[in-house]
């Protein structure tokens, strides 16, 4: 009943406040902060943050990627500290956040705080919450979280503890699971509760629902799940209208970012690629021409899997292996004298457009550029960085779902959870060499890997993609690894997009371009505006990156001629 009278009073506290009815005080906040050693000035929406934080006490920050949330975050930690309302902090995030909540509590409150990560085996991890003290600030994992939720509930009952959840809305899965039960059990035992995400919503509006309730776990906002479910699914501004009093959120363009330049390079295919390529779209064309119908085109559109086409203009010898990440099995049933060239396609042949990005580097790092290279395949990432560094006498680096960094964010796999010194720690130590190496560098990676928590935008501005999919989001938050707040004034971010085109014919690289460029708008609103909406992914990665009813219906017309363009 308490914390009923609690969150109705704070509601319309939030709401007089939002609403300009009632004012902050905001010089008594920086009052706290001085006397909490706070180091770094605030700019005005983080501050924004901040007044509705103090006062509506456990909120979300779901502005943009790259708006400083840990920051703001961190601040309201410290006037709590100092006002002795909270004594310790509890961050739950991916592990890739770990450094630079580090970081940021580095700079912007010196010693005054210390971080802890929560890791190693459960007689370690028992010793790190056994000595926890005041004015710490413990990191942890999900799955850490969830294997460790009755220690956390012990730790919030000895001491009064800030429960904060960063990139939220990893934790968004509406029926089972065990990261969004875990947590919620433990925020019910939290002083204050932050959750902290630039996408919140990436599938539907229902992904709210386990975020809103760490928030406020007597399910205040949602009521139950069912009642959630319909309530999504025939009125979801009123949905909205509930969170909204808790929920700040701030658009890329309060920002004050310089644009970003965008460079499009034409690559020929060439040789055995060349081939290759026109062997795939002919395939494809065979299928289509027997399909007798208009949505049995679709349906062998779909069922051929274009990614093959974006394979063959990236690298060939990706079709002779299986990709586990959009699970595709090794091409099968070429021409024998093709397939004996495929087979041995590493070795008597370069992609044509690792050739061009490799000539792109060489024009950036004579500048005294650093820049990332993305792919969406992991061996196109082996072997560009192969030849990179067979080129370039400077570091060239790379980072993919295989590089230790613990358990997996994407996992919910509590059994023999154990994260041991030197996982994430690799990961990290491979970004800040390349940010902090002197002279240029190369970081070649993939955006399922490093699309999230990561900031690349201190010393590198520039990016080149061997590849892109149709998946529109993934692409944008891409470029926001670069191009975010904290960008030094005098940088241009230039963003290098390779196209592969065959006898001076655009490939399906043209289709994507073009289909990014018409959903871009669309998706800015979603990913980077002022409202909060579901932004309508697929759980599935390759539903997204192989496109939507239109795109397919796209690249049919495409493929019989009926349409063409540039």
């Amino acid at each position: 009943m308490e914390r009923r009278r609690s969150f109705s009073r704070v509601t319309e506290q939030a709401l007089r406040l939002r609403s300009g009815e009632e004012h902050f005080n905001h010089g008594a906040l920086n009052a706290t902060l001085d006397e909490a050693g706070w180091h770094r000035a605030l700019r005005p929406h983080q501050q924004e943050f901040a007044a509705l934080a103090m006062t509506a006490i456990n909120v979300a920050n779901f502005s943009v990627p790259g708006a400083g949330k840990t920051a703001a975050t961190l601040a309201v930690a410290a006037a709590h500290m100092q006002l002795g309302t909270v004594d310790l902090v509890v961050v739950v995030g991916p592990l890739a956040s770990f450094e630079p909540w580090e970081r940021e509590t580095q700079v912007c409150l010196g010693a005054r705080a210390t971080t802890r990560r929560v890791r190693g085996n459960k007689r370690e991890r028992l010793a790190v919450y056994a000595s926890a003290r005041p004015w710490q600030i413990l990191v942890l994992s999900y799955a850490t979280a969830a294997a460790d939720q009755r220690e956390l509930i012990e730790l919030c009952s000895s001491w009064n503890v800030m429960l904060i959840v960063d990139e939220s809305h990893r934790v968004k899965r509406f029926r089972g699971g065990l990261w969004a039960p875990a947590l919620t059990e433990v925020a019910k035992s939290a002083r204050v509760r932050h959750v902290l995400s630039g996408t919140p919503m990436p599938q539907s509006g229902k992904d709210l629902f386990s975020q809103a309730n760490i928030m406020w776990p007597d399910q205040q906002l949602t009521g139950n799940r069912d009642a959630f479910a319909a309530a999504v699914d025939q009125d979801f501004g009123r949905v909205a209208s509930r969170v909204h009093p808790f929920a700040h959120r701030t658009p890329k363009a309060a920002l004050g970012l310089p644009d970003y330049e965008v460079h499009s390079h034409s690559v020929p295919l060439v040789g055995t690629q060349a081939e290759v390529y026109e062997y795939i779209e002919g395939r494809f064309r065979r299928e289509l021409n027997d399909a007798a119908t208009w949505q049995d085109k679709i349906a062998a559109m779909r069922r051929g899997r274009p990614i093959r086409l974006l394979q063959a203009a990236a690298n060939p010898d990706l079709l002779n292996g299986r990709d586990s990440y959009f699970n595709l099995p090794a091409l099968d049933e070429q021409p024998t004298s093709l397939m004996e060239r495929l087979a041995t396609y590493a070795r008597f042949e370069v992609p044509a457009k690792s050739l061009a990005a490799l000539d792109l580097i060489e024009q950036i790092a004579a500048a005294n550029g650093k820049v990332v290279c993305w792919s969406n395949f992991v061996p196109n990432l082996d072997q560009f960085s192969r030849l990179a560094r067979a080129r370039f006498a400077f570091p060239v680096l790379q980072i993919d779902g295989r590089v230790p960094a613990g358990t997996d964010s994407l996992h919910e796999d509590m059994q023999g959870i154990v994260e041991n010194a030197g996982e994430v720690d690799t990961r990290e130590r491979i970004i800040d060499r390349f940010l902090n190496v002197d002279g240029p560098s190369v970081l070649v990676t993939n955006p399922a890997s490093c699309s999230e928590s990561i900031s690349l935008h201190s010393t590198c501005h520039n990016a080149i993609y061997l590849d892109r999919t149709y998946d529109c989001a993934l692409f944008l938050q891409s470029i926001d690894r670069i191009h975010r707040l904290g960008l030094p004034p005098e940088a241009t971010v230039r963003i290098h997009v390779l196209c592969a085109t065959v006898d001076g014919r655009m490939t399906v690289d043209g289709l994507v371009g073009s289909s990014l460029r018409q959903k871009s708008d669309a998706m800015r609103q979603l990913l980077e505006g002022a409202e909060l909406s579901p932004i309508g992914l697929s759980d599935d990665p390759s539903v997204d990156a192989e496109g939507s009813e239109d795109d397919l219906e796209s690249m049919v017309r495409f493929l019989l001629g009926e349409e063409m363009r540039s």
